[in-house]
């Protein structure tokens, strides 16, 4: 018998290399005339809010920068950028970069439109009741599958949290997948993009809420990132595995809108807020032993991910064995094999990462329950 379970997506995807000229024509169309760019500085180096802001004019569109936006965004990221949003009298907030920048766009939509800070969200004093102005999402990267979701991760340095925040018009209105803005994107963080891509398509697949349509989005996504990620680590420049890459993250994020992560993320989010340390890195560090920890409960699938990264064995028991390993020997390809404690993971913290670990609402949907003893075995395996 089949699980009931429901399936929705506001968001309007455009894919195609070059396609980012187009947001100015659909602005236009809108009688959209303000659009507030929420970037990071990395993305004004490159060059490429010069093109969107180009593009943007030549529509008669005016626009602005904010640019204050850290790798692990903060509420006081988000309530800068509201206040920036509101000051210029924006009508449109475009997110330009990896997810940092996207979900901060989001909430700073949110959280201008409802006068709050962004942690009133995240301690739940407030809830998202006024949508705000509409978003489009712009990435320059291919992992965060931020720009496919509604939820936003944030870090409140106020409560020691990183966390979701999502509500009424947190999703895009359009999503616009262009593979040449990533064409510049340098080797590790192309490689730890894509993981992350891996990981949420990968959680979403094991999750106790996986269904045929979060199954499908996700055995696609992991596929695509099997069958590329290596190409493009290896040659930047590579157009179709650019393009696979940043189909994978949209699909990951849109499998885990509909089934959610699991213990990997649950423990990433803790050793990311203590340590800034990039989350994609993270979720490729955390990887192999999710999958060890996992597998007995979900065999078949396991054995599936195995195969589909090169393992060989007919039996299922054997593959699904094999799944962590071979995801190691990826990690060691693509430059993701540096281990938690040689990025400064210390013992001392082990006991303060899994109580925080233990606080995730993500737990909830990990095929193997998520206990402080389980928390701390997939952290101890991948120092």
């Amino acid at each position: 018998m089949f699980k009931t379970f429901q399936y929705f997506s506001p968001i309007e995807f455009v894919f195609g290399a070059g396609r980012v000229v187009e947001v100015g024509k659909r602005l236009q169309a809108k009688e959209l005339q303000r659009a507030l760019i929420v970037t990071d500085e990395g993305i004004v180096n490159a060059g490429i809010v010069d093109v969107v802001e180009a593009m943007l004019s030549d529509h008669h569109i005016t626009s602005e920068r904010f640019t204050d936006v850290k790798s692990n965004p903060t509420v006081e990221n988000v309530d800068a950028g509201a206040k920036a949003l509101s000051e210029f009298g924006g009508d449109v907030i475009i997110g330009l970069g990896g997810g940092s920048p996207i979900d901060t766009a989001k909430i700073i939509a949110a959280s201008a439109a409802n006068k709050c800070s962004a942690h009133d969200f995240m301690t739940g004093k407030r809830t998202i009741e006024i949508p705000g102005v509409p978003q489009i999402a712009i990435p320059t990267t291919a992992g965060s599958g931020a720009e496919s979701a509604k939820v936003s991760v944030l870090i409140d340095h106020t409560t020691g949290e990183k966390k979701g925040v999502f509500g009424p018009g947190t999703a895009p209105w359009i999503t616009v997948l262009d593979p040449e803005l990533q064409v510049g994107m340098p080797a590790w963080l192309t490689a730890a993009t894509g993981m992350d891509a891996l990981s949420h398509s990968l959680e979403a697949y094991l999750g106790l809420a996986a269904n045929p349509f979060s199954d499908s989005l996700a055995e696609q996504g992991m596929r695509l990132v099997a069958d590329h990620i290596e190409r493009v680590v290896d040659d930047g420049s590579d157009i179709e595995a650019r393009s696979a890459l940043t189909i994978a993250s949209a699909l990951g994020g849109l499998a885990k809108e509909q089934s959610g992560l699991g213990i990997l993320h649950a423990v990433a989010m803790p050793i990311g807020y203590l340590y800034d340390l990039h989350h994609g890195y993270l979720c490729a560090a955390l990887m192999p032993a999710t999958l060890d920890y996992n597998r007995s409960a979900v065999l078949a699938k396991t054995a599936w991910v195995a195969r589909l990264f090169g393992v060989e064995d007919p039996d299922d028991e054997g593959a699904a064995a094999a799944a962590g390993h071979t995801i190691r020997q990826l990690n060691d390809r693509i430059g993701m094999g540096t281990g938690l404690a040689e990025s400064g993971v210390k013992p001392d913290d082990h006991q303060r990462l899994v109580d925080d670990a233990m606080n995730s609402y993500l737990l909830k949907n990990n095929p193997i329950e998520g206990t402080p003893a389980g928390c701390l075995a997939v952290l101890e395996a991948s120092l």
